[in-house]
């Protein structure tokens, strides 16, 4: 059985090496040079491997570059997205290895692109998103370039907001794909943007590097890209714990905490590659999630610690029911004094919180309710556009940056404690042409259902430009 794993592998790496793209793929480059090698150096497509159980290795997969993406002699960009086109899915690599696969707003748009074109086409039924290089899934978003511009007054046009306004569409697409299901393998550093990326997808795969956070309330701003409506649904308030904290999350632990569905170890990743890629019918999301269940995922290594769940108790008893962060430090500090089970916990809790701006996590928590009661998904990112323009109205997610990521002295000098009248100025809505327009989709059919009642004119579109308020 060994000596046949190992032939296995090794015919399969050689075939994906070695593989032309797709004759009949849609729109692909058929050149040389749209070929690139999975992570690594964007020039030469290379990558450290991984080997695990069998010996079985990540395997380097060409990839095609989306047309208009691949960049000219005429000076367009080359776009740090690539996609490979396969029997019935879209394999997407985000692929900045030197920069944690952190967005910019280049990327955002080829990935919009790339996901766009999904819910035209009724043939393509999964998108897996998965990141470059050997650290991250994706960072999250390029913080230090937003922050490059500046305190802007709210009579003022703050150009960060172009930003924002295509990250939440794309975070709004990724969940609306209609007859598609968009799935995530997280593996190594998955935060901020890179969270927006992947939550919203019905399967959320995590690998064995998997650290996962939100850590905005330790820059001075918010959880965003659609937090307020996943973070408040997670069980036991632990959204809320993550939203305030920050705190990092292993493989296990976000199993645990069902932000991630499935735990997929290394071994494992170029077998599941190669049976998805095989697949031409992927006839609804629970159709993928089962496929992945039963050949894929595995108990969670036990190398790998779950440190949160045995602390449910405790999140429920401290940051449940309508608390005000008062509340909560209160209660922390109550459990860290009682020297039970929890009380290194509770330290940990309060050593985090204390990192935080006053003001963050005054909003963030009053966020988390407020989510908690709207409707959708797109709600919540119309609330968050408005409380992201509000903080870029004031000084603490300029300082954030300053202290952690430029000056890294890891001394932010916060502005105080906000009164309950200026938590509520942060969810004012902005002027009818400066809030988020967001399409209204309809449900649609699974894709093998919209192959068959697709015309000779091809697909509609997954989505109508409807503005939404």
């Amino acid at each position: 059985k060994i000596e046949e794993g190992h032939r296995r592998m090794n015919t399969m790496n050689h075939c994906l090496r070695t593989r032309a793209p797709a004759a009949g793929a849609i729109g692909s480059l058929r050149s040389r040079g749209a070929l690139r090698l999975i992570g690594g150096d964007a020039a030469t497509g290379s990558r450290g491997l991984k080997n695990e159980g069998y010996g079985a290795a990540y395997a380097q997969y060409p990839f095609e570059v989306e047309p208009a993406m691949g960049g000219n002699r005429r000076g367009q960009h080359v776009s740090n997205i690539f996609a490979q086109h396969n029997a019935g899915s879209k394999f997407v690599m985000i692929n900045r290895p030197e920069a944690l696969n952190a967005l910019n707003l280049e990327m955002i748009r080829d990935l919009d692109r790339i996901y766009r074109r999904v819910q035209e086409n009724p043939l393509v039924g999964l998108v897996l998103l998965y990141g470059g290089g050997e650290k991250a899934f994706c960072a999250g978003g390029d913080v230090r370039k937003l922050a490059e511009g500046g305190i802007t007054k709210r009579s003022e046009k703050a150009p960060q907001m172009d930003f924002f306004r295509e990250e939440y569409i794309l975070n709004h697409r990724i969940a609306n794909m209609g007859h598609a299901t968009s799935a995530a393998l997280l593996d190594g550093y998955c935060m901020g943007g890179g969270v927006g990326l992947s939550m919203h997808g019905a399967v959320r795969m995590a690998g064995e590097d998997l650290t996962w956070a939100m850590p905005e309330t330790a820059l001075g701003f918010f959880p965003d890209v659609g937090s307020s409506w996943v973070l408040p649904r997670l069980p036991h308030h632990v959204g809320r714990y993550l939203a305030l904290t920050g705190k990092r999350l292993n493989a296990a632990e976000a199993v645990a905490a069902k932000i991630c569905t499935h735990y997929i170890p290394h071994g494992q990743v170029p077998w599941m590659f190669e049976r998805l890629m095989s697949v031409n019918n992927f006839t609804s999301s629970e159709f993928v999630s089962n496929m992945v269940d039963n050949h894929f995922t595995q108990d969670v290594d036990e190398d790998i610690t779950d440190n949160l769940s045995p602390h449910f108790a405790a999140i429920d008893k401290c940051f449940g029911g309508n608390v005000s962060m008062e509340d909560i430090r209160g209660s922390v500090t109550a459990v860290a004094g009682e020297g039970g089970p929890s009380s290194a916990w509770a330290k940990e809790t309060l050593a985090m919180l204390d990192t935080t701006s006053p003001t963050s996590c005054a909003v963030t928590l009053e966020q988390m309710k407020k989510g908690a009661a709207l409707k959708d998904l797109g709600q919540c990112l119309q609330m968050e556009f408005r409380m992201a323009r509000h903080f870029l109205s004031q000084p603490d997610f300029f300082e954030g940056v300053r202290a952690n990521l430029i000056a890294k002295d890891r001394n932010p000098k916060w502005q105080p404690a906000p009164t309950e009248p200026q938590v509520e100025e942060y969810f004012q809505k902005l002027p009818v042409e400066e809030e988020l327009m967001l399409p209204v989709y309809t449900k649609k059919a699974p894709a093998a259902a919209a192959a068959k009642s697709a015309g000779a004119a091809g697909a509609q579109s997954a989505g109508h430009a409807q503005p939404r308020r």
